[in-house]
C-alpha cells in the first residue's frame, strides 16, 4: 500500500541543492577575482552535476519511501519540480541579495549596457521613460529567469533521471515474484 506523499520529506533536497549551487556561484565569485581565465564553463558543468545528483537523490527516495509500489514517470517528474521549485526560491532570493550587496556594481554595469543598445533604438523625446524602465524591467527580468531557470533544469533532468528507476522497479517486482513463486 502506498504512503500517503509528504514532500515535507523531499524539502530537505531542494533546500541542498540550492544552497550547493548558492556556494558553487560564491565560489566562482570569489575565484573570478584571481583567475583571468574565462571558468563558467566548468561551472556550468560543475552546476549540472549538482543537480543530476540530488535529483537522482530525491527520485530515489521518493521510489523508495513513497512510491514503493506504484511508481511512474510523471511521479518521478513532480518529484524533481518539486526539488527544482525550492532551489529556485532559494536562488531567487540568493539573487536578490547578489545584486543589492554582494556585487552590484557587475549588475549595474550590465544594466547600463542594456540602457545603452535600447537608447540606440530610440528617439530622443524616449529615452527618459526607457532609462527608468530598463533599469527595472532588468531586475524583474533578472529575478524571473533566475527562478525559471532551476525549474527548467530540473525538468530536464527528469526525463532522463525518472525513467531508469521505472525500469529498475519492474526488474525488482520480477525478481520478487519469482522468489515468490519458488
Amino acid at each position: 500500500m502506498e504512503q500517503k506523499v509528504t514532500f515535507g520529506s523531499l524539502i530537505k533536497y531542494g533546500l541542498l541543492l540550492g544552497m550547493s549551487l548558492i556556494i558553487i556561484r560564491l565560489i566562482k565569485i570569489y575565484l573570478g577575482n584571481f583567475i583571468e581565465q574565462d571558468i563558467s564553463l566548468a561551472f556550468m558543468l560543475l552546476e549540472a552535476a549538482v543537480y543530476v545528483f540530488f535529483i537522482y537523490c530525491a527520485i530515489r527516495f521518493a521510489v523508495k519511501y513513497i512510491y514503493a509500489t506504484n511508481y511512474s514517470f510523471a511521479k518521478g517528474v513532480k518529484v524533481a519540480l518539486f526539488i527544482g521549485l525550492m532551489a529556485a526560491i532559494l536562488l531567487t532570493i540568493y539573487q536578490y541579495i547578489e545584486m543589492k550587496f554582494i556585487i552590484p556594481e557587475v549588475y549595474q554595469e550590465q544594466i547600463e549596457a542594456a540602457i545603452e543598445q535600447a537608447m540606440e533604438k530610440v528617439s530622443a523625446d524616449m529615452e527618459d521613460t526607457v532609462r527608468s524602465m530598463s533599469s527595472k524591467m532588468a531586475v524583474i527580468g533578472a529575478m524571473i529567469g533566475t527562478f525559471l531557470l532551476p525549474l527548467l533544469i530540473s525538468l530536464l533532468a527528469s526525463f532522463f533521471i525518472a525513467p531508469f528507476f521505472k525500469k529498475r522497479q519492474i526488474i525488482n517486482s520480477e525478481e520478487s515474484s519469482s522468489l515468490d513463486n519458488q
